[in-house]
């Protein structure tokens, strides 16, 4: 909460007073001509003084009223006596309060309700009162309340010193440390211990989606907001499906293209397919995190007030949605490439059994021509040692040597043998009539 001190010139109080009463803010007059408005910022607390200066010189500028800003300042909120405490089916609680605390945050989901108390004494009074008023959460003998005991002796309002963890400050920075030092030991595992066959790559993907987690959280609790905090999750979340299926072929296309197949070439099969979402959803998931959370964490921290209100917010949004479309693209087509590439040089150099990508996995095949012509485009035919063979779309059969790269021949035309790698032999053109 932040409070404005405003001067109001007084042919313009009715003017101003119509304005700050459309919108959700808290106004007192002091004076003639002067107020304090007090205005609800969400987010983090630095940066809201600014962020409410912005709001209230946008909307007085496009009002029109004539008014000065004296002042501004975060007000704090004052603390409350009062602790929160559950009433659960009577059972087992712990004894310690630093084993108890915990077990009550894990068990929300049997609380009949909440009772707001300045200690466990009064809120254990008051059970009868909310069984009388809830006659659906049970009979009184079979509940209990639990919560933070108060100090022995100590009653009434001095019994806020003791504090729930619950509703403090400690599980909040228990959690922080907690998934601070899993980034830390990460990030040290990946630079001093990573394994062979594991990528630096998705240990700073997981790295960069801790941030973005906390500002996908905290968009969400802005949804209620404005229009922009509402559309623009709701349309990145229903793009991902389309994006999956399109990216999916894309990735296909990409990787043949290592190969020298043209997209469309080899068409994509039912399992195939499923193969294909199933490889490129991740990408899409953490790019929509990606984007999300970027976009959450610009307006927790107040980036999008800062000058003018609509333009930032509308840079941010478009920020985002090119950050969700970028990310899935540039980061799929050095992948896919990366590695139709890299299986293209391990065939050229040690050859080896076929390898698979998103449910796209060639046959090993030796070429056999016969003695009738066989029309084909490309290079002559390899028939003295084993190729790939990739099933193409139109009744054309693609064979790829890895010497002298990509030959489409007529299906049927050429008989082809399955041999287990592309270190086998193949049989001597005609042994197969002697």
């Amino acid at each position: 909460m932040v409070r404005i001190g405003v001067e109001v010139e007084p042919r313009d109080e009715a003017h101003f007073l119509a304005t700050v009463g459309g919108r959700p803010w808290q106004y007192r007059r002091l004076d003639e001509g002067e107020y304090d408005v007090h205005i609800a910022v969400s987010g983090a607390t630095l940066g809201s003084t600014g962020a409410a200066l912005a709001e209230i010189h946008h909307v007085l500028a496009r009002s029109g009223v004539s008014a000065r800003v004296v002042f501004a300042t975060r007000l704090r909120p004052r603390p409350t006596p009062f602790r929160r405490y559950r009433v659960l089916p009577r059972g087992w609680s712990p004894a310690r309060e630093w084993l108890a605390a915990p077990i009550r945050g894990l068990m929300f989901w049997r609380s009949k309700g909440t009772l707001q108390a300045t200690s466990l004494t009064e809120a254990r009074s008051r059970l009868d009162d909310f069984v009388a008023r809830n006659p659906q959460v049970g009979r009184a003998d079979r509940l209990m309340v639990v919560g933070p005991p108060g100090p022995s002796g100590v009653t009434g309002a001095s019994a806020d010193r003791a504090e729930d963890p619950m509703d403090g400050l400690l599980l909040p920075s228990a959690i922080v440390l907690l998934v601070g030092a899993g980034a830390v030991f990460i990030g040290l595992w990946a630079t001093l211990w990573r394994p062979e066959g594991s990528s630096t790559r998705h240990t700073v993907a997981f790295l960069i989606s801790l941030p973005c987690l906390f500002g996908v959280w905290q968009m969400f609790r802005r949804i209620p907001e404005g229009r922009i905090n509402t559309w623009l999750p709701l349309g990145l979340t229903a793009l991902a499906a389309p994006l999956t299926i399109g990216l999916s072929n894309f990735s296909r296309d990409v990787y043949l293209q290592a190969f020298g197949i043209s997209p469309g070439d080899v068409p994509l099969s039912g399992q195939g397919r499923l193969f294909a979402v199933a490889d490129t959803l991740p990408l899409v998931m953490f790019s929509l995190l990606l984007s999300l959370g970027v976009f959450g964490l610009l307006r927790y921290f107040h980036f999008t007030v800062r000058g003018d209100l609509r333009l930032l917010q509308w840079s941010m949004a478009l920020l985002a949605v090119l950050l969700y479309g970028l990310t899935s693209v540039t980061v799929l087509l050095e992948r896919d490439t990366r590695r139709g590439l890299d299986h293209v040089a391990h065939y050229q150099a040690e050859g080896g059994p076929a390898r698979g990508h998103t449910g796209l996995t060639p046959s090993v095949v030796c070429v056999e021509t016969g003695t009738d012509p066989v029309h084909r485009i490309g290079p002559p035919l390899t028939t003295d040692r084993p190729v790939l063979y990739f099933d193409g779309a139109n009744n054309v059969d693609l064979l790829w040597d890895r010497e002298h790269g990509l030959t489409k021949v007529t299906r049927f035309s050429v008989s082809l043998t399955p041999v287990p790698d592309l270190n086998a032999d193949c049989p001597e053109p005609g042994s197969a009539d002697d």
